[in-house]
């Protein structure tokens, strides 16, 4: 189908549609994460440019799969030349391309803006929530649920669960830009935003915890003793080097620790809220994958079970929220379309 100058007038509306809060909420927590410097006792953000490379990185890899995969599906469904095909896409929505691959580029900005106001927060909320949240889970489960978890080997997992979740979000984040401009399509990279920028920091100011594994180094008692024995050793390391950074306040990469709500959750179910909303063949698989980040996100110690209950209800209502709002600007979109017809 042709792309005509019309339709494109509409598709650059409904960019607009989630461009314009995206940026918006990206600038206010880096606005809030430079003001809470004082505060939290910084002279200087964290080092970020490796890992704004990284995630570059990321999704370059992301991108040349899937023109891999889409290639192969042309030459499958007996297109000639696919790669001039591609091309002649490319060309005719070069606008639509820049504007998603800005919308990549502010993706990191955003994460990295959370990175930095992360440990911040820990400075000037300091944890109290954790007993808390620790017998909520034990009235729910009748135990400590990381307990379930003792003596399995979890080494694969401890790795699965930093790698494939990033891998997930960035690939994630690909196909919705790759989509054809649409109120579903912009609700879901709002409510992505919405999570990173207000969700989490205000989550995490009101509910401010450590986490299991941190239970101990907190001074609240020997309850979690036995997690370090139970989790990988890559697990003990990544958790030894956040203590170091919080005891030293260093603003060092990744640095900050928090378990309420876990965002580690709330993505994941972002990722499936994101495929259901497109009725993709992949809902399904997001579903286990949420689901099974949810069950490390307990067995590692890195949370309690109620902060990936509350980061998904959180990711549900973000999303929500973003409907609403591209739901109330779908009149003028209406209007455009009618204008280009």
């Amino acid at each position: 189908m042709e792309f005509q100058p019309g339709l494109a007038s509409v598709a650059a509306t409904s960019e607009r549609e989630w461009l314009v809060p995206s940026v918006l909420m990206t600038a206010l927590l880096g606005v809030s994460a430079v003001a809470l410097m004082p505060a939290a006792g910084y002279s200087s953000p964290p080092p970020y440019f490796s890992r704004f490379i990284n995630w570059m990185v990321w999704c370059l890899i992301g991108a040349m799969l899937a023109f891999i995969i889409y290639v192969v599906r042309l030459m499958i469904a007996g297109v000639e030349r696919p790669t001039s095909h591609i091309g002649h896409q490319l060309q005719a929505r070069w606008g639509l391309m820049l504007v998603a691959a800005f919308g990549v580029v502010l993706a990191q900005v955003d994460m990295l803006f959370f990175m930095w106001i992360k440990p911040e927060l820990n400075a000037v909320a300091p944890f109290w929530a954790d007993p808390l949240f620790a017998d909520v889970d034990r009235a729910i489960f009748g135990r400590d649920p990381w307990l379930f978890f003792r003596g399995m080997d979890l080494r694969f997992h401890a790795w699965a669960y930093s790698f494939f979740w990033m891998v997930a979000i960035a690939g994630t984040l690909l196909w919705l830009f790759a989509q054809p401009p649409s109120k579903g399509r912009a609700a879901s990279i709002i409510s992505y935003f919405a999570i990173w920028s207000l969700f989490g920091p205000v989550g995490q100011l009101l509910g401010s915890a450590a986490g299991p594994i941190f239970y101990q180094r907190i001074e609240l008692g020997d309850r979690f003793a036995g997690l370090a024995e139970n989790v990988p050793y890559v697990t003990n390391v990544v958790s030894g080097y956040l203590w170091d950074m919080h005891v030293t306040r260093q603003p060092a990469v990744g640095a900050g620790i928090s378990a309420m709500p876990s965002l580690h959750i709330a993505t994941a179910f972002w990722i499936y809220l994101a495929f259901r909303e497109r009725r993709s063949v992949m809902t399904h698989f997001a579903a286990l994958f949420s689901i099974y980040m949810f069950v490390l996100s307990v067995a590692l110690g890195w949370h309690y079970a109620i902060d990936g209950v509350a980061g998904a209800a959180g990711a549900l209502l973000c999303h929500w929220a973003s409907k609403i709002y591209v739901g109330r600007r779908e009149p003028e979109l209406g209007q455009e379309l009618r204008a280009a017809g």
